[in-house]
């Protein structure tokens, strides 16, 4: 594999390059005598950073891992309803299942969802259908069909599809393969580390504080405050407009990664910062009510998910 020449995390490598791009543009009269950096320069720094765009963040598997994730999250909310009718026969039957209600399974699957874990909600699914089948006669017995203890295995099997597909999705999205590094080196050597250079040594001088505008380290820092910075606000409440106190809102990135999880206050407000510039799936929950958004986050943006949750 060919070593990565920038300091920088692959993601932030257009960004940085859009900034300094920009810098560039900006500063063109200063950058004028220097034959180097005159058209097509400028414009082919464009073509090429969009490029790199493409290539971290190819649209259409971005755009299907959206559908999925979205897709994986809602069915998996969407057992509950399953769990809660399966629980009243499990609870009828009793002493008639050969083991305890409480060791059915239940619980971990509950657990599982709640953890947005979707391969233990798989496996845990597995044991709780497993439990089921062993006890149909007992279940049969207290009214449950087989047409109800086969719509909770159908259910996992559909999830546990969305899920291949998912984890095959980030697989692809997130491998770098050595035509990329390639691509990545190319455009750090031929426009973003050039650009870099030659203006700290124009203005190293002249304007010491526009030179920060041409150092990398400095342009990566103020990326990564500018992170920190971005929030996600709002507001939960019921159907009827009363506010939601301690509504668990979890923001879960597209691409995997770490959630974020906030309480709501008793207004119902919330707030969340310091997220990646990605695309998330938003989980707003309190016992059994719910709703899922999907959002994308842009960096230094300020935005407002408000929540009805039924």
């Amino acid at each position: 594999m060919e070593k990565k020449l920038f300091q920088c995390r692959i993601e932030e490598l257009s960004v940085l390059g859009a900034s300094v791009h920009n810098s560039l543009v900006r500063d063109a009269n200063d950058f004028a005598r220097y034959l180097a950096f005159n058209s097509p320069f400028p414009e082919d720094f464009l073509l090429k950073t969009q490029e790199v765009i493409n290539v971290v963040s190819p649209v259409v598997i971005i755009g299907q891992l959206k559908m999925v994730t979205f897709r994986v999250l809602t069915n998996s909310y969407g057992l509950r309803a399953l769990l809660n009718s399966a629980e009243v026969y499990f609870k009828s039957a009793g002493s008639s299942l050969d083991v305890a209600v409480k060791d059915m399974g239940l619980h971990a699957v509950r657990v599982s969802i709640d953890l947005g874990d979707t391969e233990q909600l798989l496996l845990d699914g597995n044991v709780l259908n497993q439990n089921i089948a062993r006890n149909d006669d007992a279940l049969d017995d207290v009214g449950m069909t087989e047409e109800m203890q086969e719509a909770l295995v159908e259910a996992f099997e559909v999830i546990s599809v969305d899920n291949l597909l998912q984890t095959s999705l980030r697989g692809t999205r997130s491998s770098t393969t050595e035509s990329d590094m390639v691509l990545y080196n190319d455009y750090w050597r031929t426009y973003v580390s050039p650009t870099l250079v030659a203006g700290k040594l124009i203005y190293k001088i002249s304007k010491p504080a526009k030179a920060k505008d041409y150092t990398a380290s400095r342009l990566i820092s103020y990326m990564r405050h500018d992170g920190a910075q971005t929030e996600v606000f709002g507001r939960v409440c019921t159907e009827d407009g009363k506010p939601v106190n301690k509504a668990k809102v979890k923001l879960i990135p597209v691409n995997g990664g770490r959630t974020k999880t906030v309480y709501t206050n008793a207004e119902g407000k919330y707030s969340m910062r310091g997220m990646k510039a990605c695309d998330y799936n938003q989980v707003v929950t309190k016992g059994s009510l719910l709703k899922i958004n999907a959002l994308t986050v842009v960096t230094r943006e300020h935005i407002e998910l408000n929540s009805v949750i039924v």
